[in-house]
Formats: structure tokens, C-alpha cells, sequence
């Protein structure tokens, strides 16, 4: 078996067990920095920063669930990724600013879709439709 294969079998096996996991983690996550959002529009920076505490969590929780991945590489650039988001979170939860947090929220809806676009060949027809971030937030805004 090539090493792509032995790759691709890897992914397949820890997709299996962890699909539904990171898409509930994704989606809560989503909808967390949507309300931080909303809340940091309507000046309500106590009830932001709640939110945002939320969404930290959450990303902290990904980020564990990442770490079983079997490609040390992604791993690690997976790690960097959520320690930038929780600086980003951490500097919001003073300040809530709606375009950072749009931006926080934009990069989670990009690592889910890369998520989603990486199992594509692990499975002929994946759990879940990949969405745009248009869609992810007019579903969360509803």
C-alpha cells in the first residue's frame, strides 16, 4: 500500500470516529462568535465577551479533538492556528470589535470547509454538505 494510501486510510479511520464530534464543535463554535458578534454590534460587551469565553472553549475543545490526527505536521499547524484565534479572542474580550470577531468567524467557517474538503476522499458521500460562510451565518443569524 502507498504511503498515500496508508494516509488516506489513516484519515478515514479517525473521521469514523470523530466526524460528528468536530462538526458539533464547528457548529457551536460558529454560532458562539455569531452571537459575540451580535452582542459587540449592540454594545452589550459584557454579553460578548460570554460569548466569546464560549467560543474559547470550544476551540480549545477542536483543537484536543485535532490533536489525534495521524499527521504530526497538520497537527502542529492546526496548534499554531488555534493559539493565534485564542490571542485574536483574547484581545477581543477586551475590546469586542464586530470585525474581528467576523474575522475569527470567517477563518473557523474556512478550517471547517478545509476540514470537510480534506475527508472528501476518505468517503464517497461526506456526512455533511461542506457550506459557504454565507450559509453558515444566515443559518446561525436566523
Amino acid at each position: 500500500m502507498s504511503h498515500f494510501a496508508q494516509y488516506i486510510k489513516s484519515l478515514a479511520i479517525f473521521s469514523d470516529d470523530k466526524q460528528q464530534e468536530i462538526h458539533w464543535l464547528f457548529d457551536s463554535l460558529i454560532n458562539s462568535l455569531v452571537i459575540a458578534e451580535r452582542n459587540a454590534q449592540a454594545q452589550r460587551h459584557s454579553a460578548a465577551a460570554t460569548s466569546m469565553r464560549h467560543a474559547k472553549n470550544l476551540m480549545r475543545f477542536l483543537n484536543r479533538s485535532f490533536q489525534e490526527l495521524p499527521d504530526e505536521q497538520l497537527v502542529s499547524h492546526l496548534g499554531d492556528f488555534f493559539d493565534m484565534l485564542e490571542r485574536s479572542v483574547d484581545h477581543s474580550m477586551q475590546l469586542p470589535l464586530v470585525e474581528d470577531l467576523q474575522e475569527v468567524r470567517l477563518l473557523i467557517c474556512d478550517l471547517h470547509k478545509g476540514w470537510e474538503t480534506l475527508l472528501m476522499p476518505t468517503t464517497s458521500s461526506p456526512t455533511h454538505a461542506v457550506k459557504s460562510e454565507e450559509e453558515f451565518s444566515k443559518g446561525l443569524l436566523a
